[in-house]
């Protein structure tokens, strides 16, 4: 598993401490930022960057389910190295004869209202929705590469004494300060949003019961003709 140390990374490896007998190897780029009890016999901590992934094929090799969390927010380089590049190396590195599944976190944003990939995140996103454009249609590319489940998720609750808060959560006292104003305003739209451990109780399910492909993965529109 990547990106442990982020919100959604402590809410599914603590329910998968807490509630399965599996062994889990948590890549993380700093131990110290993980609020959860990690020194147990169950768990291997691997201390290093996403872009470091390589050190790691051998392990990668014996992997029964890949559970794809970590992500990069800020810099050009550092997006698109992590969030497209690695990622796909990693998956890449899991062999599909004995791994089961990779998990990999994408976003909403991506998606148009027919849950259709959105020509605009490519065209007019930030480098990191880009980024997530650009690794979902890399990984719809590889031919020999376990089954890969994309969860999309929107706006992210959660996070307490031991976990960390999510960038929805800790923005919520500066939102708050505005709801007097707010409340004069109206407009058409709507947004998803979900619990960070509601989030893990569904990549404990997927883990449990790989699901079977029953529909082609979103694909992006084609381009108008000349």
């Amino acid at each position: 598993m990547t990106g442990a140390s982020g919100c959604i990374g402590h809410y599914i490896a603590q329910s998968l401490i807490q509630e399965t007998e599996y062994d889990l190897y948590l890549l993380v780029r700093n131990q110290e930022k993980l609020k959860f009890d990690y020194k147990h016999p169950c768990v291997t901590i691997l201390q290093a960057d996403m872009r470091e992934i390589d050190r790691f094929r051998d392990i990668l090799e014996t992997i029964d389910v890949a559970v794809l969390v970590a992500t990069a927010w800020g810099g050009p380089q550092e997006v698109f190295e992590v969030n497209v590049a690695k990622t796909v190396q990693l998956v890449q590195l899991l062999n599909p004869n004995v791994c089961q599944q990779a998990i990999y976190f994408s976003t909403a944003s991506i998606l148009d209202s027919n849950n259709q990939l959105l020509q605009e995140a490519d065209e007019l996103g930030t480098d990191y929705i880009r980024s997530k454009y650009d690794c979902y249609r890399e990984l719809s590319k590889l031919s020999i590469a376990p089954p890969i489940t994309v969860l999309f998720p929107t706006l992210v609750f959660g996070g307490g004494d031991d976990q960390p808060y999510s960038h929805l959560s800790a923005d919520l006292p500066e939102i708050v300060k505005w709801i007097d104003l707010v409340r004069f305003f109206q407009a058409d739209g709507s947004f998803h949003f979900i619990h960070g451990r509601d989030i893990a109780t569904v990549v404990r399910y997927l883990i449990d019961y790989p699901p079977t492909p029953t529909q082609p993965p979103p694909q992006p529109p084609s381009p108008p003709p000349p």
